[in-house]
């Protein structure tokens, strides 16, 4: 009997078949090596000339309801097999529906600020997001990663922080052509989406650690903030548009009736002053950013101040959203000032530590990557970094390296 006919892939890229994983074969470079940054993707395996056209998948729109070519979560072997061995290339439904019944069951519950959003996280947004494939897939990418936190065992989690990061990739270019295109038929889901891809990029470099990804954590809050601009966008121009009830707690920018602790307000009365001494050592062309710095500090202490009122997700988040395109641009540009205030917020994301678990060591990730950056000597910046470095136990680690190297030089 002849053998069956399939469509097993042969010809991904040497990174994606040395780490067994599916490749798109639309690389140089694939999703899977932009994602992880990756910069030496390469095919040793050429696709013949005579399949070429046949192994490209055909574009659809982003709402489309045909199915993901996306790869489910691999079967995991069972005792006494290798988990290489048991890793099913084949479409397997059933593990889709194993990720969104963990969404439905364990990993909504991270994303909600109060009880009152619980319909909306378990039920509303999941029945959306059948119409709405970006998010299909978002859902997807987190609740795989949720579930990569929940095992001990290092063959499984690989495996489900593959299929998340997968996810991850394949809900990127439809949701930004989402972002582009905001109607009062797609908002809701945009909206979901920026939440659940904010909460993705904060878990990531947590999850996908190693030398390949040196500088993800601020990378991948870059991305967080150019992708929660669309919250933005529908609160400009289309918050009649908005049908779910997410993180309502009134008018978020409105007053709030309470002092941030003393030491918090003094370590931003330092970053403001700090502002100012830059403002009057440059020249006048780039005043317009100090005011820009001005109105992101403000912001980022009202969001101290919100969080100290609820200690949930919103006012962390919020402040990503309200962040305009040139601070995240000079965020981009490794800017020391950017830097710095995003230092600060940093210190507000460890908050979620022990709340959040895709926030979890994401605040002292973000600011060893900016501590390791800035380093300027200056006793202005110095009062600014020490207050970051005491807030994240980074001062006492610095005083006992120092004490260390005394002793082995008197030694």
């Amino acid at each position: 009997m002849p053998r069956k006919a399939h469509t097993k892939s042969r010809y991904g890229c040497d990174n994606c078949r040395r780490r067994r994983v599916k490749c798109d074969e639309q690389g140089p470079p694939c999703n899977n090596c932009v994602l992880r940054r990756l910069h030496d993707c390469k095919y040793s395996r050429v696709l013949p000339a005579n399949i070429l056209s046949s192994a490209r998948p055909p574009s659809h729109d982003a709402n489309s309801q045909q199915s993901t070519s996306v790869s489910p979560v691999p079967a995991i072997a069972s005792a006494g097999v290798s988990p290489a061995a048991s890793v099913s290339l084949n479409p397997r439904p059933l593990n889709e529906l194993e990720l969104m019944l963990h969404f439905t069951t364990e990993t909504f519950q991270s994303l909600c600020i109060s009880d009152a959003e619980t319909v909306t996280w378990q039920k509303l947004v999941p029945r959306l997001a059948l119409d709405h494939r970006y998010l299909l897939h978002g859902i997807f990418s987190l609740a795989s990663l949720h579930l990569a936190t929940t095992t001990a065992d290092p063959a499984r989690m690989r495996l489900y922080v593959d299929t998340g990061l997968e996810y991850h990739s394949k809900s990127l270019e439809p949701f930004r052509v989402a972002l582009d295109n905001l109607s009062p038929e797609n908002c809701d889901a945009v909206f979901a989406e920026s939440v659940v891809t904010a909460a993705i990029c904060l878990a990531l470099p947590q999850l996908t650690s190693g030398p390949e990804n040196e500088g993800a954590m601020i990378n991948n809050v870059v991305t967080a903030f150019q992708l929660l601009q669309g919250v933005k966008k529908i609160l400009f121009i289309g918050r009649g548009w908005i049908k779910l009830k997410l993180f309502v707690k009134g008018d978020f920018w409105s007053d709030v009736s309470t002092d941030l602790d003393e030491d918090t307000q003094s370590a931003f009365d330092q970053l403001s002053v700090l502002n100012d001494q830059i403002e009057l050592s440059r020249e006048n062309v780039l005043q317009s950013r100090h005011g820009r710095h001005r109105e992101i500090i403000k912001h980022l202490r009202h969001c101290f101040m919100k969080f100290q009122c609820s200690p949930d997700p919103a006012p962390v988040l919020a402040w990503l959203g309200a962040v305009d395109n040139d601070f995240v641009d000079n965020v981009q540009r490794r800017s020391p000032l950017s830097l710095l205030v995003l230092a600060h917020w940093g210190v507000l994301l460890a908050e979620l530590n022990d709340k959040r678990w895709w926030a979890h060591n994401a605040g002292r990730a973000l600011v060893d990557e900016i501590l390791g950056i800035l380093d300027t000597g200056n006793l202005s910046w110095e009062a600014c970094l020490g207050w970051v470095r005491r807030k994240m136990g980074l001062h006492q680690k610095l005083v006992n390296r120092a004490s260390s190297k005394n002793e082995t030089i008197l030694s």
